[in-house]
């Protein structure tokens, strides 16, 4: 299932990518500078969703390993589904607290990523795929510095739905009056982030229940989780473009009382 799911996700987030980043320029011309880091963030998230999707279509992750070394498709896959979930943080923040400083918070965010991508590369390099002959996935479990590995990025995504999740559902709740359409896609942002979640605890559950001798069978997991990932994909993806190109007035109101 992972050809057709990431391949039409690939589409989607290409297209998504296409439409923010002529908005954002377009926004720059006539030197509107609200939500500049949302904007930059939002281009980032769609960027970086369509590498790591189009680098998951088992096809093209065939010609990038033959072209470069084993399993560094999957790496640089991981790495940019680090940034898109730490870019939709950034963009839900930068929404939140337009009247509050939050250069702290969005900092906080970035310094993740470089963290937890030196923490994916180092236990890369000390997997070394080639050597083992083995794929950063379930189906060598059984290889404990594959399970570290997954279970480094699967804990990452999955804090970092659940953050988006909550976000956007209060952000949704607190726009339903204003605008509809802004607020009906920060429900599907909301939904697609916790599609994502389920997508980590799905995979990683499976990394645990297999430590504990009680997996599932393998296949189920193999369609279950690229089903959820796309499902997260598409959600967020089509959620933001709602939200963003309702009209050309700000997304959402100041919530000076929030608390980071």
């Amino acid at each position: 299932m992972d050809g057709p799911i990431f391949g039409l996700c690939s589409v989607l987030t290409l297209l998504s990518t296409a439409i923010a980043l002529c908005r954002a320029v377009a926004q720059r011309r006539r030197n509107i500078d609200v939500f500049r880091a949302a904007r930059r963030a939002h281009v980032m998230a769609l960027g970086s969703s369509f590498v790591g999707s189009t680098l998951a279509v088992p096809a093209v992750a065939e010609v990038v390993d033959r072209a470069t070394m084993t399993e560094l498709s999957s790496l640089i896959s991981d790495i940019a589904a680090i940034i898109f979930c730490a870019s939709l943080q950034v963009m839900i923040i930068d929404w939140e607290y337009r009247d509050l400083p939050h250069d702290v918070n969005i900092a906080c965010r970035v310094g993740f990523v470089v963290v937890v991508s030196g923490l994916l590369i180092w236990q890369f390099r000390r997997t070394n795929p080639s050597r083992l002959d083995v794929d950063l996935s379930t189906s060598y479990a059984e290889f404990n510095d594959v399970r570290t590995y997954l279970m480094t990025y699967l804990g990452f995504f999955a804090a970092a739905g659940a953050e988006v999740a909550m976000r956007a559902t209060r952000l949704a709740r607190g726009v339903w009056q204003q605008g509809r359409a802004a607020a009906a896609g920060l429900a599907v942002t909301a939904a697609g982030a916790t599609f994502g979640m389920l997508y980590a605890v799905s995979r990683g559950g499976y990394i645990l229940a297999y430590e504990n001798g009680f997996a599932w069978p393998l296949a189920l997991d193999n369609v279950i989780s690229p089903a959820l990932a796309g499902l997260s994909i598409t959600g967020i993806a089509a959620g933001l473009s709602m939200a963003v190109l309702r009209n050309s007035r700000r997304p959402v109101a100041p919530r000076p009382s929030l608390n980071v």
